[in-house]
């Protein structure tokens, strides 16, 4: 897959982070999330960061560390948006 593949290929990646998040329902390293990620579908390490940067920029999911490790959980909106999106 490439970065600049069409839009959908990229909205199904986040959207597939966003239900992982929602359906595990706590927070969850960047290790264990790519690895729950990957599978469900192929994904570059590189792209995956990516998606999360963008999540967090858009405040569908929200990050704080724990001993320098970065740990993410699904925010409100990010639930709104996967509910919109979930289809």
């Amino acid at each position: 897959m490439k970065l600049t593949s069409d839009s959908k290929t990229l909205l199904e990646s986040k959207v597939l982070i966003l239900y992982i998040l929602d359906k595990i329902n706590k927070p969850i390293n960047n290790d264990s999330l790519f690895k729950l990620v990957l599978s469900v579908k192929e994904m570059n390490y590189f792209y995956f960061q990516q998606f999360v940067v963008d999540l967090l920029d858009t405040r569908y999911i929200s990050s704080h560390s724990i001993e320098n490790e970065p740990i993410y959980e699904i925010t409100d909106l990010g639930k709104e948006s996967l509910s919109l999106m979930i289809d």
